[in-house]
């Protein structure tokens, strides 16, 4: 924040930004414009009212977050300033068209530009002026990035490294200094490169002679207390090393043209390097990683759904359970995801077998749900079973049309306010009744189509005989059934298993009540059960 406001004195917004994460690190440049920025509001008498910092982005970037809002507040209805001063143009844009956009934009606001290095007329031949000086600040940096270019082909083309993030297994040297600049080359790293290595031969023979895969390799190294530079190794990380072209003793140095468009594979920069792996081996592992892809073999090596994926999770860590095999595919487990893709220490829980969890939680709910003794029971808290009921719901709809139609009259008044300028819509109680507005209005839209759903659905009455067929239907269905009609009904009726010491399941009885209402139109078929019939209760099963 600047200096306190004077009613006869200019306001104004200043903006100060440099390229890129170094020099927004080092803080010099963003400090000293900043100093220069302040000086020139006191000279000219200007109350700064805010500074706007962006730190390591391009001014060609046309999405940069706080010169965004920077616009968009001073742009605003309330005319909040009545200039935008920068040290230069450049600070602001580096792209012609980009500063065409904005300045028409300050324009029509009424928002003048200043800028501390640089002195433009207020006129006709002003704008013109800045316009050939964007031109020239654009050609400058596109310049700078074909020399840039230019610079890292000759390097590569040299030999030597050309910058970016070592790979794991190597370091980089200075090997030769030029006019102050360190040329460097890569060379191995012992203790690293022996990681990679194991990384390779896990990938081909694993522990005892079966090929582990990504996950499995990064839960060894993180249980054995290997990193990759003090970071723990994720499967992502290894699928990055087991395809890296370093290993084989030679990378691209450079894939660009100088105007930074993509060249053939023929035409790249290849630079030598010192080798960790065979050609052998690196095609040995590639070809197993290809047999294993999930486009070529799918995850799911057995017959049938995943029964529960989506709806179990682990109640330890709260991560979603996925499946994995065992024994070649015979085997299949329920395992906590986040302990699947850190390692064993992420998350102590158990792995379970999947055909027992799936026997166990579907058949408790065929009978401790669906079972005849429980099933009308839980369906009596949530239905209304008679037509005293179905004449509530639409007295409950009027209800809800009513004020849904007084909530959208209060919206309009208050955007009519804005439109006169009656009120400024950066006022914080315009902007928090706007949104209370906008809130109330979403609930009762849902409400509305739920009664609507639940009156279109449901019969006028479901009878006892209705409830009984129900739940024949169901535990049928359930115990008896194939896996797709199953995995219908488990999504459908389920809301959440947590798999812990115990498992617990939940779900909502409105799902229940809308099966019954499903049973009783289709005259005694199977119906075709819809998770989404119902969102206005809460109550577990």
């Amino acid at each position: 924040m600047g200096n306190r406001t004077s009613p006869d004195r200019r306001k104004a917004y200043a903006y100060v930004r440099v390229s890129t994460a170094e020099q927004a690190q080092h803080q010099t440049s963003l400090r000293q414009q900043t100093v220069d920025l302040k000086k020139y509001c006191t000279q000219n008498d200007i109350d700064l009212i805010e500074i706007f910092v962006e730190p390591g982005l391009s001014g060609s970037d046309w999405k940069r977050p706080e010169f965004k809002r920077m616009m968009l507040l001073a742009t605003g209805d309330d005319h909040p300033v009545d200039c935008i001063v920068a040290c230069d143009m450049a600070r602001l844009a580096r792209d012609v068209e980009f500063t065409v956009i904005t300045q028409g934009q300050l324009q029509r606001a009424g928002v003048q530009c200043l800028f501390v290095y640089q002195k433009f007329e207020d006129s006709h031949f002003g704008m013109l002026h800045k316009l050939l000086t964007s031109w020239q600040d654009q050609d400058a940096i596109v310049k700078a990035s074909m020399n840039t270019r230019r610079g890292l082909r000759g390097t590569a083309e040299e030999g030597f490294w050309v910058g970016g993030t070592v790979p794991l297994g190597y370091e980089s040297r200075t090997v030769e200094v030029r006019s102050k600049k360190e040329k460097k080359k890569l060379f191995l790293n012992a203790s690293e490169a022996a990681i990679v290595r194991m990384i390779f031969d896990l990938a081909e023979k694993g522990l005892n002679g079966s090929p582990l895969g990504g996950r499995a390799i990064a839960e060894y190294l993180n249980k054995h207390g290997y990193t990759r530079r003090g970071k723990k190794f994720y499967n992502a990380t290894v699928a990055g090393i087991l395809s890296r072209p370093h290993y084989l003793g030679r990378f691209p140095g450079n894939k660009f043209d100088e105007f930074g468009n993509l060249l053939p594979e023929e035409e790249w920069t290849w630079v030598d390097c010192p080798q960790l792996i065979t050609q052998e081996q690196f095609d040995r592992v590639a070809a197993l990683r290809e047999e294993r892809a999930p486009r070529n073999k799918p995850p799911r090596v057995v017959s049938g759904p995943t029964l529960l994926i989506g709806l179990a999770e682990c109640e330890a860590c709260g991560s979603g359970m996925t499946i994995r095999t065992g024994k070649g595919g015979r085997y299949r487990y329920y395992s906590c995801n986040s302990k699947v893709n850190r390692g064993a220490s992420a998350c102590d829980c158990p792995n379970v077998r999947a055909e027992k969890l799936d026997e166990l939680v579907l058949g408790e709910v065929a009978d401790r749900v669906f079972g005849e003794e429980h099933l009308e029971p839980l369906l009596t808290k949530v239905l209304d079973t008679s037509d005293e009921g179905r004449q509530h719901k639409i007295q409950e709809l009027e209800q809800c049309e009513a004020k849904l139609a007084d909530a959208r009259r209060r919206l309009s008044n208050l955007h009519d306010a804005i439109e006169t300028g009656a009120v400024s819509p950066r006022d914080p109680d315009i902007t928090a009744r706007l949104k209370q507005r906008r809130t109330e209005i979403d609930g009762l839209n849902t409400t509305v189509t739920t009664l609507h759903q639940q009156l279109e659905r449901g019969p006028a009455r479901i009878t006892s005989a209705a409830v009984k067929k129900f739940g024949e239907i169901v535990r049928r269905e359930l115990k008896h059934g194939k896996d797709e009609a199953r995995q219908q009904i488990a999504r459908a009726f389920i809301e959440k298993i947590h798999i812990g010491p115990k498992v617990e399941i939940s779900g909502q009885t409105d799902a229940l009540a809308h099966g019954v209402a499903s049973v009783a139109r289709s005259k005694g078929e199977v119906p075709t059960f819809d998770r989404k019939w119902c969102r206005l209760q809460d109550s577990n099963l």
